[in-house]
């Protein structure tokens, strides 16, 4: 981009466990990295490796859909995973948690809702202000892969964190996932990126390496450049043997 690019391991190395994946991207010189749930992982084994191989994890999950941000009783569950990925972020030096607000509840409207999102997040910004990390809230596509989730839209997802009006919580722009809702992607980037505090990359159709589907890549790196200049998370299913994807990806995005 050129950025650093930090493969996810949920994703692409969805069927390695951890320590080969590890030991698979220091080998090809990659530093950075990130994934999901740090709950199904040995987190003792992820710090020696990361020390040993010299690796770097950049962000992973702060809370899951299990404790959905949109549903008031579902708060003090929530703010406790925080509250416990914040202790594994610093444990890993992470400064970078991932949030998100959850599939929309069938029993409150969608101000109520809407509401819920803005104090929780505010309540959880609270405690990652307090620890020196930031949380980016993550809007998820409906239309293919995340069918109800309550955060769909860009626009949305700025305004809920402007909103929110914290200087710990931003929002994290999947370029698959917003490119899947907005046909006009481009178009709205200018707007969003000043609240970007992380960037996740996929193809579309097919959510694998850029390259494999058909996202304009030759323009979206350049629009991204103009507010963005941390690291790219790769949460891509590869569609070629991983190294091959891993280079095809870096080709695609001008790295």
């Amino acid at each position: 981009m050129p950025a650093e690019l930090a493969p996810c391991l949920d994703a692409v190395f969805w069927n390695t466990g951890q320590a080969d994946a590890l030991e698979h991207l220091a080998g090809l010189g990659v530093r950075a990295f990130e994934f999901w749930d740090w709950r199904t992982r040995d987190v003792g084994e992820l710090a020696e490796l990361c020390a040993r191989l010299e690796l770097r994890p950049v962000a992973f999950s702060g809370n899951t859909f299990e404790e959905p941000l949109v549903d008031p009783a579902a708060h003090r569950t929530t703010l406790r995973h925080v509250a416990e990925s914040l202790s594994i972020a610093s444990r890993l030096s992470v400064q970078t948690l991932v949030i998100h607000v959850g599939y929309a509840h069938r029993a409150l409207s969608r101000e109520q809702q809407w509401r819920a999102a803005v104090r929780g997040l505010r309540e959880a910004g609270a405690l990652a202000g307090s620890s020196g990390a930031t949380l980016v809230v993550e809007p998820l596509n409906s239309l293919v892969d995340h069918p109800g989730y309550f955060l769909d839209a860009l626009p949305q997802a700025s305004a809920l964190v402007r909103e929110v009006d914290h200087p710990a919580v931003r929002l994290l722009l999947d370029v698959y996932h917003m490119a899947v809702m907005h046909h006009d992607l481009l178009d709205r980037l200018a707007d969003a990126l000043p609240l970007v505090a992380h960037v996740h990359v996929a193809d579309a159709p097919g959510r694998g390496e850029p390259g494999s589907g058909s996202l304009p890549w030759r323009q979206i790196v350049p629009a991204l450049q103009r507010g963005y200049d941390g690291p790219v998370g790769l949460e891509w299913w590869p569609m070629l043997p991983v190294d091959d994807a891993l280079h095809r990806c870096r080709e695609e995005l001008g790295g």
